[in-house]
């Protein structure tokens, strides 16, 4: 039985190279409406997105281990809370179209 080989496998696949720009251009073609001002807006909303301005921060001086997960252990909270109020204030919104 012959092993199938995955993409990954194949030697003469032609991976693109990865640097720190990678995840953050915008490919601009006027033909397609994609002028250097319409490229920027792209960019802009794929930064931000991406949460690039907030790791930048992040990672300007260094976090000690115990202040890390102090700081994650306080963002997962904030997450589940804003979903947790957010669910409730849409029952709330449900039932009192419902009229109760």
């Amino acid at each position: 039985m012959q092993k199938q080989l995955l993409p990954e496998d194949d030697p003469d696949t032609k991976w693109p190279r990865l640097n720190a720009s990678s995840g953050r251009s915008v490919p601009l073609d006027p033909v397609k409406g994609r002028d250097i001002v319409r490229g920027l807006n792209m960019l802009g909303s794929l930064i931000g997105r991406n949460k690039v301005r907030a790791d930048f921060y992040k990672q300007r001086f260094h976090e000690r281990p115990g202040l890390k997960r102090k700081r994650l252990k306080s963002e997962r909270w904030r997450f589940r809370f804003k979903n947790g109020f957010r669910d409730v204030t849409a029952r709330v919104s449900e039932l009192t179209r419902k009229g109760w």
